[in-house]
Protein backbone atom coordinates (compact mmCIF):
# COMPACT_ATOMS: atom_id res chain seq x y z
CA UNK A 1 0.00 0.00 0.00
CA UNK A 2 1.30 3.44 -0.96
CA UNK A 3 0.48 6.97 0.13
CA UNK A 4 -1.07 7.70 -3.27
CA UNK A 5 -3.35 4.67 -2.96
CA UNK A 6 -4.51 5.84 0.46
CA UNK A 7 -5.09 9.33 -0.94
CA UNK A 8 -7.21 7.74 -3.66
CA UNK A 9 -9.28 5.95 -1.03
CA UNK A 10 -10.01 9.25 0.72
CA UNK A 11 -11.06 10.84 -2.58
CA UNK A 12 -13.35 7.91 -3.36
CA UNK A 13 -15.00 8.07 0.06
CA UNK A 14 -15.65 11.78 -0.38
CA UNK A 15 -17.13 11.17 -3.83
CA UNK A 16 -19.48 8.60 -2.30
CA UNK A 17 -20.88 11.33 -0.07
CA UNK A 18 -19.10 10.65 3.22
CA UNK A 19 -18.40 13.73 5.32
CA UNK A 20 -14.95 15.18 5.88
CA UNK A 21 -15.18 14.19 9.54
CA UNK A 22 -15.91 10.55 8.69
CA UNK A 23 -13.00 10.33 6.26
CA UNK A 24 -10.77 11.99 8.84
CA UNK A 25 -11.75 9.26 11.33
CA UNK A 26 -10.87 6.64 8.70
CA UNK A 27 -7.47 8.28 8.30
CA UNK A 28 -6.78 8.25 12.03
CA UNK A 29 -7.70 4.59 12.42
CA UNK A 30 -5.67 3.59 9.35
CA UNK A 31 -2.68 5.66 10.46
CA UNK A 32 -2.68 4.07 13.92
CA UNK A 33 -3.10 0.56 12.50
CA UNK A 34 -0.18 1.02 10.10
CA UNK A 35 1.93 2.56 12.88
CA UNK A 36 1.56 -0.72 14.78
CA UNK A 37 2.62 -2.58 11.64
CA UNK A 38 5.80 -0.47 11.51
CA UNK A 39 6.43 -1.09 15.21
CA UNK A 40 6.09 -4.85 14.75
CA UNK A 41 8.41 -4.86 11.74
CA UNK A 42 5.72 -5.89 9.24
CA UNK A 43 6.35 -2.79 7.07
CA UNK A 44 9.25 -0.35 6.93
CA UNK A 45 7.33 2.92 6.99
CA UNK A 46 3.79 4.19 7.47
CA UNK A 47 2.26 5.11 4.08
CA UNK A 48 -0.57 6.97 5.81
CA UNK A 49 1.95 9.60 6.92
CA UNK A 50 2.32 10.70 3.32
CA UNK A 51 -1.43 11.02 2.69
CA UNK A 52 -3.37 14.20 3.38
CA UNK A 53 -6.81 13.67 4.93
CA UNK A 54 -9.56 16.26 4.43
CA UNK A 55 -9.88 18.96 7.03
CA UNK A 56 -12.86 18.82 9.35
CA UNK A 57 -15.76 20.91 8.10
CA UNK A 58 -16.62 23.55 10.66
CA UNK A 59 -19.99 25.22 10.79
CA UNK A 60 -21.25 27.63 13.42
CA UNK A 61 -21.33 25.91 16.80
CA UNK A 62 -24.70 25.92 18.60
CA UNK A 63 -24.20 27.60 21.94
CA UNK A 64 -26.27 28.95 24.82
CA UNK A 65 -25.50 32.36 26.17
CA UNK A 66 -25.21 33.01 29.90
CA UNK A 67 -28.94 33.80 30.43
CA UNK A 68 -29.85 30.52 28.66
CA UNK A 69 -27.44 28.54 30.84
CA UNK A 70 -28.78 30.09 34.03
CA UNK A 71 -32.38 29.53 32.94
CA UNK A 72 -31.68 25.90 32.14
CA UNK A 73 -30.01 25.30 35.51
CA UNK A 74 -32.94 26.95 37.31
CA UNK A 75 -35.75 25.28 35.39
CA UNK A 76 -34.16 21.82 35.30
CA UNK A 77 -33.93 21.64 39.10
CA UNK A 78 -35.80 18.64 40.45
CA UNK A 79 -35.55 16.65 37.22
CA UNK A 80 -33.92 13.21 37.10
CA UNK A 81 -30.46 14.24 35.88
CA UNK A 82 -30.32 17.91 36.87
CA UNK A 83 -27.29 17.27 39.09
CA UNK A 84 -25.38 15.71 36.18
CA UNK A 85 -26.20 18.58 33.84
CA UNK A 86 -24.97 21.09 36.43
CA UNK A 87 -21.84 19.01 36.99
CA UNK A 88 -21.17 18.93 33.23
CA UNK A 89 -21.40 22.71 32.92
CA UNK A 90 -19.25 23.19 36.05
CA UNK A 91 -16.40 20.89 34.98
CA UNK A 92 -16.41 20.69 31.17
CA UNK A 93 -16.01 16.92 31.32
CA UNK A 94 -17.00 14.73 28.38
CA UNK A 95 -20.10 12.55 28.62
CA UNK A 96 -18.01 9.35 28.69
CA UNK A 97 -15.83 10.81 31.47
CA UNK A 98 -18.84 11.78 33.57
CA UNK A 99 -20.51 8.38 33.20
CA UNK A 100 -17.22 6.61 33.97
CA UNK A 101 -16.36 8.73 37.02
CA UNK A 102 -15.91 6.75 40.24
CA UNK A 103 -15.59 7.93 43.82
CA UNK A 104 -11.98 6.78 44.06
CA UNK A 105 -11.12 9.57 41.59
CA UNK A 106 -12.81 12.26 43.70
CA UNK A 107 -11.31 13.89 46.81
CA UNK A 108 -14.02 15.96 48.46
CA UNK A 109 -11.67 17.00 51.28
CA UNK A 110 -9.02 18.64 49.09
CA UNK A 111 -11.61 19.46 46.43
CA UNK A 112 -9.92 17.77 43.49
CA UNK A 113 -10.97 15.32 40.79
CA UNK A 114 -8.93 13.04 38.54
CA UNK A 115 -10.21 12.09 35.09
CA UNK A 116 -8.85 8.59 34.54
CA UNK A 117 -11.70 6.43 33.20
CA UNK A 118 -14.47 6.50 30.62
CA UNK A 119 -17.69 4.62 30.01
CA UNK A 120 -19.20 4.34 26.55
CA UNK A 121 -22.03 2.49 24.82
CA UNK A 122 -20.75 0.80 21.68
CA UNK A 123 -23.17 -0.89 19.33
CA UNK A 124 -22.69 -4.64 19.44
CA UNK A 125 -20.53 -4.47 22.57
CA UNK A 126 -22.77 -2.80 25.16
CA UNK A 127 -21.10 -0.79 27.92
CA UNK A 128 -17.35 -0.50 27.48
CA UNK A 129 -15.00 0.92 30.11
CA UNK A 130 -11.80 2.56 28.99
CA UNK A 131 -9.32 5.33 29.57
CA UNK A 132 -9.41 8.96 28.36
CA UNK A 133 -8.80 9.47 24.65
CA UNK A 134 -5.31 10.96 25.06
CA UNK A 135 -2.58 11.57 27.61
CA UNK A 136 -3.74 15.17 28.02
CA UNK A 137 -7.30 13.97 28.57
CA UNK A 138 -6.17 12.22 31.75
CA UNK A 139 -6.09 15.23 34.01
CA UNK A 140 -6.42 16.36 37.61
CA UNK A 141 -8.15 19.62 38.46
CA UNK A 142 -9.62 21.60 41.34
CA UNK A 143 -13.36 21.71 41.98
CA UNK A 144 -15.26 24.88 42.77
CA UNK A 145 -16.90 24.99 46.25
CA UNK A 146 -20.36 24.78 44.63
CA UNK A 147 -19.32 21.63 42.73
CA UNK A 148 -17.94 20.07 45.91
CA UNK A 149 -21.25 20.80 47.61
CA UNK A 150 -23.09 19.26 44.65
CA UNK A 151 -21.04 16.05 44.95
CA UNK A 152 -21.65 15.89 48.70
CA UNK A 153 -25.36 15.96 47.90
CA UNK A 154 -24.94 13.23 45.28
CA UNK A 155 -23.04 11.08 47.77
CA UNK A 156 -25.67 11.55 50.46
CA UNK A 157 -28.52 10.70 48.09
CA UNK A 158 -26.59 7.65 46.92
CA UNK A 159 -26.22 6.36 50.49
CA UNK A 160 -29.99 6.65 50.97
CA UNK A 161 -30.64 4.90 47.66
CA UNK A 162 -28.24 2.12 48.60
CA UNK A 163 -29.97 1.58 51.94
CA UNK A 164 -33.35 1.49 50.21
CA UNK A 165 -32.22 -0.92 47.48
CA UNK A 166 -30.72 -3.41 49.92
CA UNK A 167 -29.32 -6.56 48.25
CA UNK A 168 -30.39 -5.30 44.81
CA UNK A 169 -27.76 -2.56 44.96
CA UNK A 170 -24.77 -3.03 42.65
CA UNK A 171 -21.71 -1.61 44.35
CA UNK A 172 -19.52 -0.56 41.43
CA UNK A 173 -18.22 2.71 42.83
CA UNK A 174 -19.72 5.05 40.24
CA UNK A 175 -20.51 8.65 41.21
CA UNK A 176 -23.59 8.95 39.04
CA UNK A 177 -25.82 5.90 39.19
CA UNK A 178 -29.20 4.45 38.44
CA UNK A 179 -31.54 3.33 41.23
CA UNK A 180 -29.70 0.00 41.64
CA UNK A 181 -26.17 1.42 41.77
CA UNK A 182 -25.29 0.63 38.16
CA UNK A 183 -23.83 3.49 36.10
CA UNK A 184 -25.97 5.99 34.25
CA UNK A 185 -26.10 5.01 30.59
CA UNK A 186 -24.55 7.62 28.25
CA UNK A 187 -27.34 7.19 25.71
CA UNK A 188 -30.02 7.62 28.36
CA UNK A 189 -28.34 10.80 29.58
CA UNK A 190 -28.25 12.27 26.08
CA UNK A 191 -31.87 11.40 25.33
CA UNK A 192 -33.07 12.81 28.66
CA UNK A 193 -31.21 16.05 27.95
CA UNK A 194 -32.74 16.28 24.48
CA UNK A 195 -36.28 15.78 25.77
CA UNK A 196 -35.80 18.16 28.69
CA UNK A 197 -34.43 21.00 26.55
CA UNK A 198 -37.40 20.56 24.20
CA UNK A 199 -39.83 20.59 27.14
CA UNK A 200 -38.26 23.76 28.53
CA UNK A 201 -38.26 25.36 25.06
CA UNK A 202 -34.51 25.89 25.19
CA UNK A 203 -32.51 26.63 22.04
CA UNK A 204 -31.41 23.31 20.43
CA UNK A 205 -28.20 21.94 21.94
CA UNK A 206 -26.52 18.55 22.21
CA UNK A 207 -25.36 17.27 25.61
CA UNK A 208 -21.78 17.91 24.45
CA UNK A 209 -22.77 21.57 24.28
CA UNK A 210 -22.59 21.70 28.09
CA UNK A 211 -18.85 21.09 27.78
CA UNK A 212 -18.68 23.95 25.30
CA UNK A 213 -20.63 26.12 27.75
CA UNK A 214 -17.96 25.53 30.40
CA UNK A 215 -15.17 26.48 28.00
CA UNK A 216 -16.95 29.54 26.64
CA UNK A 217 -17.74 30.86 30.12
CA UNK A 218 -14.12 30.37 31.15
CA UNK A 219 -12.77 32.24 28.13
CA UNK A 220 -15.31 35.05 28.50
CA UNK A 221 -14.32 35.36 32.17
CA UNK A 222 -10.77 36.08 31.05
CA UNK A 223 -9.18 32.73 31.87
CA UNK A 224 -6.26 32.07 29.53
CA UNK A 225 -6.88 29.72 26.62
CA UNK A 226 -4.02 27.50 27.85
CA UNK A 227 -5.67 26.99 31.24
CA UNK A 228 -9.04 26.29 29.61
CA UNK A 229 -7.35 23.87 27.20
CA UNK A 230 -5.77 21.94 30.06
CA UNK A 231 -9.08 21.79 31.94
CA UNK A 232 -10.82 20.37 28.87
CA UNK A 233 -8.06 17.84 28.23
CA UNK A 234 -7.38 19.08 24.71
CA UNK A 235 -4.16 17.76 23.17
CA UNK A 236 -3.09 21.33 22.37
CA UNK A 237 -4.24 24.90 22.92
CA UNK A 238 -4.69 25.18 19.14
CA UNK A 239 -7.70 22.86 19.33
CA UNK A 240 -9.26 25.09 21.97
CA UNK A 241 -8.74 28.24 19.92
CA UNK A 242 -10.06 26.56 16.76
CA UNK A 243 -13.14 25.26 18.59
CA UNK A 244 -14.15 28.56 20.19
CA UNK A 245 -13.39 31.28 17.62
CA UNK A 246 -16.70 32.97 18.47
CA UNK A 247 -15.23 34.04 21.80
CA UNK A 248 -12.01 35.51 20.41
CA UNK A 249 -13.35 38.81 19.01
CA UNK A 250 -14.71 39.82 22.42
CA UNK A 251 -11.46 38.74 24.09
CA UNK A 252 -9.46 40.80 21.59
CA UNK A 253 -11.65 43.84 22.29
CA UNK A 254 -11.07 43.39 26.02
CA UNK A 255 -7.31 43.05 25.42
CA UNK A 256 -7.21 46.25 23.40
CA UNK A 257 -9.21 48.12 26.03
CA UNK A 258 -7.05 46.75 28.86
CA UNK A 259 -3.85 47.89 27.16
CA UNK A 260 -5.38 51.29 26.39
CA UNK A 261 -6.41 51.72 30.02
CA UNK A 262 -2.91 50.88 31.24
CA UNK A 263 -1.37 53.39 28.86
CA UNK A 264 -3.92 55.98 29.91
CA UNK A 265 -2.99 55.58 33.57
CA UNK A 266 0.69 55.87 32.80
CA UNK A 267 0.05 59.06 30.82
CA UNK A 268 -1.94 60.53 33.70
CA UNK A 269 0.85 59.65 36.14
CA UNK A 270 3.35 61.50 33.95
Amino acid sequence: MTSSQIQGIYAELLERGLSHSTVLHVHRVLEEMLAHAVKWGVIAKNPADGATPPKREKGPMPMWDLPDIKRFLDESQGTRYAHIFEFAISTGMRRSEICGLKWDAVDLVSGRLEVKATLQQIRGHGLVTGTPKSKRSRRNFALAPATIELLHGVHGAQLLAKAGAGPVWKEEGYVFTQADGSPVLPGTLTENFRLLTRELAMPPLHFHGLRHAFATLGLVAGISSKVVSEALGHSSVTITLDTYPHVLPDMQDELANAVANLLKRETQLD
